[in-house]
């Protein structure tokens, strides 16, 4: 068992956390939601030991606690099998015992202290499932999509989003007693989601308590749900679906005895004020004066409002054909990525590219930025194309020792000032939020909405968006979908988020074997997506 009891937390003059307790059980499965900024990540950080509540006690009871942040990363410098190996030090250090003991057997000197030694560690060894250690790393390895041989690969040539699943791999090996969870399907393609959805987690010995803002995941995985929320907390019985539910029903009745109790003091005051001067009513006035004074006045509940609004800028007047890519093959050695791609876009085209990772999809959009350049065949940009392109790790480039209306302004025109603290509010960035707030100590769905400010103060006629949707919370990325729905320039992103695909897509490419492939039911790309 794991519990937190009135744990209290600020940073400088912001209290993020205050008087939260909760207690963990065993073979739990929690989702912790709340909008970005709430301190999600904060109050997971304090329950897995890696952060100081100012105030508080936390008790793991002899438990074993495993977290994997946002920005997690492996080793560099070793292969796969080294990082996975590592996952189990008690394992090598019985070894270590056992091929010492095996030593004194083959001298022939072996000592009664010897045997006994050979004994105990023959038997740590059965103990700690040793024999299966190379099979478990297969199954996690493969489930999260590493190819058999990867293992022989360093981590160095990995990109920055299949390190955090090496990262995520060792972690699941060590199997803790409490395993957190932020954001795991963040790098995660439709396969390897799956496998943790459906496969992993529910076979879990321990405790799962994850962060996530998508509700597939938490439908699938939860059967509490926890909301951060105003520096505390509220719990739900079952997945998310239960949780809005039970979330509405909630506000309703609220809502509902708030009205109630606000007609009732209408109608005191109403009486008072008729009856004030009138002696044979002067009782029932007294009367309904000391009701109004012992009334414990409930607070108006607080709904839950599209707090963001997200509009695009008008584009620039954009050619029909704004760009032109004829055959285009990339190649890193002597490994093909992409083979003869030929894409006819038209003006209001928006495209999505979908297929599991590492296939090509962020290496194509990188090649129509002009980011990196095909090794051979030939991309055309129209001269009236004004291309804006969001990154998928853009946000984990922004500055962190500035604020973030400096990282916001950084390269812009000083005449937008205006426009740009316009937009940071309309991001929940107000207040002291955008001159004083360093980027620092923003979370990760915080920072992508900084970098998506940064993003629209430059107006484009063409989006390239590699996994937009990420980091963000259910209303930020309602939003920002909405926003794209309206957008009337061109756009070509690639993304595993089915519901951005329904909502936003005029043409779908399946990317397989560095070919596209023409989608015409979106439910195929899913289909495809999960059996590659």
């Amino acid at each position: 068992m794991l519990s937190a009891e009135k744990i209290s937390k600020s940073f400088g003059p912001q209290t993020v956390l205050k008087d939260i307790s909760l207690i963990l059980g065993d073979q739990e499965r929690i989702g912790i939601v709340g909008i970005n900024g709430a301190g999600k990540s904060t109050f997971v950080k304090i329950l897995a030991g890696i952060e100081e509540a100012d105030k508080g006690v936390i008790h793991r009871h002899g438990s074993t606690v495993g977290y994997l942040n946002q920005e997690s990363q492996c080793r560099l410098g070793v292969t796969i099998a080294e990082e996975m190996r590592d996952a189990f030090p008690n394992v090598e250090d019985i070894e270590a015992r056992l091929m010492k003991a095996s030593h004194a057997v083959a001298d022939g000197d072996m000592s009664r202290a010897d045997a006994a030694a050979l004994d105990a560690a023959a038997n740590d060894l059965v103990r700690a499932d040793a024999h299966t250690i190379d099979a478990r790393i297969g199954r996690v390895l493969a489930g999260l999509g590493f190819e058999l041989d990867a293992v022989d690969r360093l981590t160095d040539t990995f990109s920055g989003g299949w390190q955090m699943r090496i990262a995520m791999a060792k972690l699941l090996l060590q199997e803790p007693d409490f395993l957190f969870l932020d954001e795991p399907t963040n790098h995660l393609d439709v396969t390897a989601k799956y496998w943790l959805m459906y496969d992993y987690i529910p076979n879990y010995h321990g405790s799962v308590i994850c962060i996530s803002h998508e509700p597939e995941f938490l439908n699938a995985v939860c059967e509490k749900i926890v909301e951060v929320e105003d520096c505390g907390t509220t719990q739900y019985t079952g997945n998310y679906e239960d949780y809005e539910r039970l979330k509405e029903e909630a506000y309703q009745r609220d809502l509902k005895a708030y009205d109630a109790q606000q007609r009732e003091i209408a109608d005191w005051k109403e009486f008072i004020q008729r009856w004030k001067g009138n002696k044979s009513k002067s009782g029932m006035v007294e009367s309904r004066v000391k009701q109004l004074e012992k009334i414990d006045i409930l607070p108006k509940p607080k709904a839950r409002p599209r707090t963001i609004y997200l509009e695009f800028p008008e584009p620039p007047r954009e050619a029909p054909e704004p760009v032109v890519i004829q055959d285009v093959v990339k190649k890193y050695g002597d490994k093909t990525i992409l083979n003869g791609i030929t894409l006819q876009m038209v003006r209001g085209d928006k495209i999505a590219l979908t297929g599991p990772n590492g296939v090509g999809k962020s290496t194509f959009l990188r090649l129509i930025a002009g980011v990196e350049g095909p090794t051979s065949g030939n991309i055309r940009l129209n001269p009236k194309t004004e291309i804006g392109y969001f990154a998928q790790h853009q946000a984990e480039a922004l500055r962190k020792e500035v604020t973030v209306f400096e990282e916001t302004m950084a390269g812009i025109d000083p005449k937008l000032e205006e426009l740009a603290r316009g937009l940071l509010a309309r991001l929940q960035f107000r207040g002291e939020d955008a001159p004083f707030k360093k980027v620092g100590v923003l979370s990760g769905g915080e920072r992508t909405r900084v970098a998506l400010a940064k993003f629209l103060l430059h107006p484009a006629n063409f989006y390239i968006l590699d996994e937009p949707t990420n980091h963000l919370d259910p209303l930020a990325r309602e939003v920002l979908i909405e926003a794209l729905i309206k957008f009337q320039g061109t756009i070509l992103m690639s993304t595993h988020d089915n519901f951005l695909i329904d909502r936003v897509a005029t043409g779908i490419f399946d990317v397989a074997d560095g070919k596209f492939n023409m989608v015409l039911d979106p439910q195929i790309a899913r289909i495809k997506d999960i059996e590659i």
